[in-house]
């Protein structure tokens, strides 16, 4: 350790001064340093010497800073500057004042669900801005979360997230440590997706709310080869009065099949913000066929009605969906598909429904001619009128009177024929 204490109070690129150590890993020591432009704290975490010529560990360091960069989300560490053409390599990022997740389970042991729910629900949604934009963390662990003061979260180490159209950073010498959060397809080498980092948040869920790993063994073989064959074992053993509706979806999380899984992040979002309005949310499986898939109905013991697609808080940042994640969620079930049931919903539905033979409104220009013959008789009524009195008796009504009047006639009948229509 004392290797890295000779950069204290060093200057790197004439602008970020080391002030003291804060965290150190397998490849990197980080640093918090003052940027000497802006007065600010900054995270400065530098590629260790012994490996800063190591090409997979250099790959790492600029991987991690093009996936940040493509991200901004008050949910994810923000990267300021990259320096890896000097001798010494290291990344700049927001300074954190806080601890690792890992670090606050050790501390608090078993979290009370709620508190969980909270964490969660902030990790998601930094993934739902990740996944938008085609970056996969491919790391998700309670490591690489960090809390800070009131609770906030912050997603950090995106150094082998998969990106759109850059080389994959391999997780040969990153297994150590990783494993317990890994994914089944992970774990046997196959193409993952965005799901595969839903699978890790179902670990961290589950470890949170019952203080255990779904996952224990006594070798790395043997915690991949249960998270591909062995069923986790389901959290109310540990914990019976934890809301059946979070056992659910903590489950749901860690189906090995990711078809069966959680779909999206914004997906997973929903549902737990529905346990948190409603801790008596408890999700039933519908008919054999349709469990198959993962598909489940959602009814609450107190009657509350639920829609899947209600109104959920989103992250204030601006995000785009890619073309091939349109593609996804439409070719995909919701595993936890939230229904309507009571009466009220039923009634609500019938009376959307079109209804038969209704007539339609009158053409305008139907008015516009029935306004028209009551003008004409208007005009011949006072023209007939004005005569009765001038001449003091009835008079025989002049022909052009009765050719106005056959012509009205004739007006009137015809916009009621199209009234009719």
């Amino acid at each position: 350790m004392d290797v890295f204490k000779k950069h204290i109070d060093e200057v790197f690129d004439d602008r970020y001064k080391i002030k003291r150590e804060i965290g150190s890993g397998g490849m990197a020591i980080v640093y918090e340093a003052i940027d000497m432009k802006t007065g600010q704290s900054v995270a400065l975490k530098m590629l260790k010497e012994s490996i800063s010529d190591n090409t997979q560990a250099l790959r790492r360091f600029i991987n991690e800073s093009k996936a940040v960069a493509m991200m901004d989300h008050a949910n994810i560490v923000k990267i300021l500057d990259v320096s890896v053409k000097t001798e010494h390599k290291f990344i700049v990022m927001e300074y954190i004042k806080g601890i690792t997740l890992r670090d606050y389970m050790n501390k608090k042991g078993q979290l009370h669900w709620k508190d969980a729910c909270a964490f969660i629900t902030q990790i998601l949604q930094a993934l739902d801005h990740a996944h938008m934009r085609g970056v996969i963390h491919r790391d998700i662990k309670p490591q690489n979360i960090m809390i800070m003061e009131g609770g906030f979260i912050k997603v950090t180490d995106f150094g082998i997230a998969k990106i759109p159209n850059a080389e994959t950073v391999t997780l040969i010498d990153h297994a150590v440590g990783t494993i317990h959060y890994i994914s089944p397809e992970q774990a046997r080498g196959k193409k993952i997706d965005t799901r595969s980092d839903l699978y890790s948040l179902g670990v961290m869920f589950y470890e949170m709310v019952t203080g255990y790993l779904p996952f224990i063994a006594e070798s790395s073989y043997e915690i991949m080869n249960k998270h591909i064959n062995v069923a986790p074992k389901p959290p109310t053993q540990y914990l019976p009065q934890l809301p059946l509706g979070v056992e659910q979806i903590i489950l749901c999380a860690l189906e090995k099949d990711p078809t069966r899984r959680y779909q999206s992040a914004s997906q997973m979002l929903r549902h737990i913000y529905r346990i948190q309005q409603d801790s008596d949310t408890v999700f039933q499986k519908q008919t054999p066929s349709r469990a198959a898939t993962g598909d489940f109905s959602v009814r609450t013991k107190t009657g509350s009605e639920l829609t899947d697609s209600a109104d959920v808080p989103r992250s204030t940042s601006k995000t785009f969906e890619t073309a091939s994640s349109r593609s996804h969620n439409r070719n995909t079930k919701s595993p936890l598909r939230l229904t309507q049931t009571s009466d009220a919903n039923k009634s609500h539905s019938v009376t959307n429904q079109k209804k038969p033979d209704q007539p339609e409104s009158v053409p305008f220009s139907a008015v516009i001619l029935i306004c028209l013959v009551f003008f004409i008789l208007a005009i011949v009524g006072f023209a007939l009128l004005f005569t009765l009195l001038y001449k003091g008796k009835a008079a025989e009504i002049p022909p052009w009177i009765t050719s106005v009047s056959d012509l009205a006639q004739d007006v009137r009948n015809l916009a009621m024929e199209m009234r009719r229509l």
